[in-house]
């Protein structure tokens, strides 16, 4: 393409001369333009030109927002990995390789949908179970709470401490509660002193099925170690008999003032002694046969 410049002094004979040899040496004749495009001037043509050109020597890339950049020939594009999110790796021939690094942050929620296992190290979770894959039990490190109206259903529950600390909350079961085998196990209460002593409630090993009732009453239990707690009223008249009492059995001091009279002995003889006047002075009663 010549360059071309009209002085000042040209005439228009020139002037003339040099357009026609711009249009048909420099700019071409529009009829020869090709078919493909459809611009009928020069900026027109350029920029579909440059469409066409893009369209076959290069390519477009868009984002999840709609974001788009159009890379052609001779340029690069790079990807970038994030850290702990996303590997990338260029081999040949033309292959891009994007993957997951060994340790990988996820900024936001994670879902991983499916009905199959899902694992994370050794532990799997499938549908609503969650187990180890090499393990028959998994640790928590850490405190495990319900959220309140929550029920944890257990077949079992151990400890590896000594106890099983449930705070101050009641233990209610619907069941039977059974204590573990051994030596004095059983129930220990610790009073409305927190301290070194407590009071153990154990059975002796049974060697059959033995019910022990608590009556429905409020009262205090006695038992072979109490000592002055044993009242009248909790002897129902006619439970002791001659067979209970043996010789000497029952003390004076047992023995309230009067509290035995004719009325306690089964069978009553009476000795009167009576003065010269005949009125009688002393009546002693004594058990007949």
């Amino acid at each position: 393409m010549a360059v071309r410049n009209i002085a000042v002094t040209d005439t228009l004979e020139t002037f003339r001369t040099q357009f026609n040899d711009l249009a048909a040496i420099d700019f071409g004749d529009i009829a020869n333009l090709s078919g493909s495009i459809s611009a009928t001037n020069l900026v027109d043509a350029m920029n579909e030109t440059l469409s066409i050109a893009t369209s076959t020597a290069g390519w477009t890339i868009t984002d999840s927002s709609a974001t788009s950049q159009i890379i052609g020939g001779g340029e690069t594009l790079t990807v970038n990995g994030t850290t702990n999110q996303i590997t990338a790796v260029v081999s040949g021939p033309d292959t891009l390789t994007i993957g997951l690094p060994s340790d990988v942050t996820v900024t936001g929620e994670f879902t991983a949908q499916g009905t199959g296992i899902h694992s994370l190290g050794t532990i799997q979770v499938a549908g609503n179970t969650i187990s180890s894959s090499n393990a028959a039990a998994i640790t928590v490190d850490d405190n495990l709470t319900l959220s309140a109206g929550k029920t944890l259903t257990a077949d079992n529950i151990t400890s590896s401490a000594a106890f099983v600390n449930f705070g101050a909350k009641n233990l209610s079961t619907d069941g039977h509660y059974y204590t573990a085998t051994g030596s004095n196990s059983g129930l220990v209460f610790e009073g409305a002193t927190a301290d070194g002593f407590e009071t153990s409630v154990y059975a002796i090993d049974p060697t059959a099925d033995r019910v022990v009732a608590i009556p429905d009453e409020n009262g205090t239990i006695v038992t072979t170690g109490s000592s002055g707690v044993v009242t009248s009223t909790m002897i129902a008249n006619g439970t002791i008999s001659t067979d209970d009492i043996a010789d000497n059995q029952i003390s004076e001091a047992k023995i309230a003032d009067d509290a035995i009279g004719q009325d306690q002995l089964k069978n009553v003889v009476t000795l009167q002694i009576l003065d010269s006047s005949g009125v009688v002075v002393k009546t002693l009663y004594g058990a007949g046969t």
